[in-house]
């Protein structure tokens, strides 16, 4: 992520010493990273909890990741409006509110409002703790501050995954959420205390309100066609014919209106940048396969495995283990570093990641799944700090913050799409395997004679038990099928990756100048 604003000058320090408030602003930020990836093992916990299938479960991260996206066209507005130091404590303060009633949410549709208000607290303390950061370190020192940020944000991934199966496997769920309570709220306090007096000057700035409106109603109503389109068969129902048109109707709407606006919430004057708008498509594959075969693996692995959330937690965990340092070093040596050549090593290594777990089976071992993760993180390292240098780097500093808010709202939105479009195959692709598996099974058939005599074995006799394990075996086969074939469409989903990267610069030139001093 990137400030939101231009960086402020150096000329107050913080009440409190320096590192107090630097580690709580970067705590802030840790916790809400961490969110990003505790909950992803815990969803068949939660489910099964609140009495809700795991692809029903998914919607948690959807939602969070759509509201998330919402909100992130409005932080440069909210930042003016009501100071940075303000926006950002009381939306630490809001997100630990949030995540004690998600905690105490006792349904999956309360769980789901609690997360979507979460998300949109998210939404502003991303970017607004990189910037605040900064406004309390001299500019000789703006390396170390983001030195410390991007630990945080590099080892909050890591710890999610872990922490999130341990905290559901020993004390429950809600836990994962609870965690936030105490840290969210002494970050707060501290950065309110230290900073208050920091503030930058409140301005009473037009917002395009309608256009706002317009562009979230497309985007939830869009959202909730993909997550219950599979559950609600599609176009064959009433009601996801009325979200689709909904939708499409806002989408329009919002067309017309922003062609009209002259403070548009999304700057699409960039697109006229061919080498912005090719890092931001290749962003968003990048996120849409990310996290489609990032989410549904540890759903798999729990459901077809019997892996505890501990353990499955241990396998995601594999992804952040090598990029901890690779980022560092990827991003301090970027400016020697062929981008062109960073991106196509780190797409092939991406779709190797997912083409290794397309080949997972019901025997496959510990080692092999979290091979497969380790090859991600390799893949990941590679790709993304490229991806962010080429989209920023390609503008004016002046448009940074419009760039950072475009780019980052259609890869967050590519995130909540990939999920949803990832369960949705998985479940029919599960569906498809199933019916040709059972479909031949006939223990009267002397071919199979010799594959039911384990199973018959196996019930004493008891026909009724014989064919709940053959339910059971047929289900987990499917699944395992089912999950088999999503990845591969994830692979060749990435593959236009590898076409775009070659009409990117090798090197980055300098910044273009800005409008105002051009002129």
């Amino acid at each position: 992520m990137t400030a939101v604003t231009a960086e402020a000058p150096f000329a107050q320090v913080p009440r409190l010493p320096l590192m107090i408030t630097a580690f709580a602003i970067t705590a802030a930020n840790f916790m809400n990273v961490l969110d990003l990836t505790i909950a992803v093992v815990a969803v068949p916990s939660i489910s099964g909890t609140l009495g809700a299938s795991p692809s029903q479960g998914t919607w948690i991260l959807t939602i969070y990741s759509v509201c998330l996206a919402i909100v992130l066209p409005l932080t440069p507005w909210v930042c003016k409006r009501y100071g940075e130091v303000r926006t950002f404590s009381v939306s630490v303060i809001m997100f630990s509110l949030t995540s004690w009633a998600c905690g105490m949410s006792t349904s999956m549709e309360m769980l789901v409002f609690f997360r979507a208000l979460q998300g949109l607290s998210s939404g502003l303390i991303v970017p607004l703790s990189q910037t605040v950061l900064l406004r309390i370190f001299p500019p000789e020192k703006h390396g170390m501050a983001i030195g410390l940020w991007s630990i945080a944000s590099t080892i909050a991934p890591v710890l999610g995954p872990v922490l999130g199966g341990v905290i559901t496997d020993t004390v429950g769920w809600p836990w994962i959420f609870y965690l936030n309570i105490p840290i969210g709220f002494l970050a707060a306090w501290i950065v309110w205390t230290s900073m208050s007096h920091m503030e930058t000057p409140i301005q009473k700035v037009p917002v395009d309100a309608v256009g706002m409106f317009l562009l979230a109603s497309t985007v939830l109503l869009f959202q909730l066609v993909l997550d219950k389109g599979h559950e609600l068969d599609w176009l064959a129902s009433a009601d996801i014919r009325l979200m689709l048109n909904l939708a499409v109707i806002a989408f329009i709407g919002y067309v017309i209106w922003e062609r009209r606006e002259p403070h548009p919430i999304i700057d699409y004057s960039l697109c006229k940048i061919p080498v912005f708008v090719l890092a931001s498509i290749m962003g968003v594959i990048f996120n849409f396969t990310y996290f489609a075969s990032t989410v549904l693996y540890p759903i798999w692995m729990q459901s077809a495995l019997g892996y505890t959330a501990t353990l499955s937690g241990l396998v995601m965990a594999g992804t952040s283990v090598l990029p901890i340092v690779g980022m560092m070093m990827v991003g301090k040596n970027i400016a020697r570093l062929n981008l062109r050549y960073l991106i196509i090593s780190g797409t092939l290594m991406m779709m190797y990641a997912i083409y290794l777990q397309a080949l997972s089976t019901t025997n496959s071992t510990f080692e092999q799944l979290i091979w497969a993760r380790v090859v991600m993180g390799i893949g990941f390292t590679l790709m993304f700090p490229p991806l962010m240098v080429i989209s920023l780097g390609s503008v004016s500093q002046e448009r940074t913050a419009s760039a950072a808010s475009f780019f980052n709202f259609f890869r967050t939105i590519a995130t909540s799409v990939g999920i949803a479009v990832g369960i949705s195959i998985w479940q029919s692709r599960t569906a498809f395997h199933r019916q040709r598996l059972v479909e031949d099974l006939n223990p009267l058939n002397p071919a199979l004679t010799e594959a039911f005599a384990p199973l018959e074995q196996l019930s004493a006799g008891n026909e009724q038990a014989m064919w709940a394990m053959t339910e059971h075996l047929a289900s987990v086969q499917a699944s395992t099928l089912g999950i088999n074939d999503t990845f591969m469409v994830c692979v060749w989903v990435i593959v236009p990756v590898l076409f775009l990267a070659m009409f990117i610069p090798a090197k980055l030139g300098p910044k273009p100048p800005n409008e105002s001093d051009a002129g």
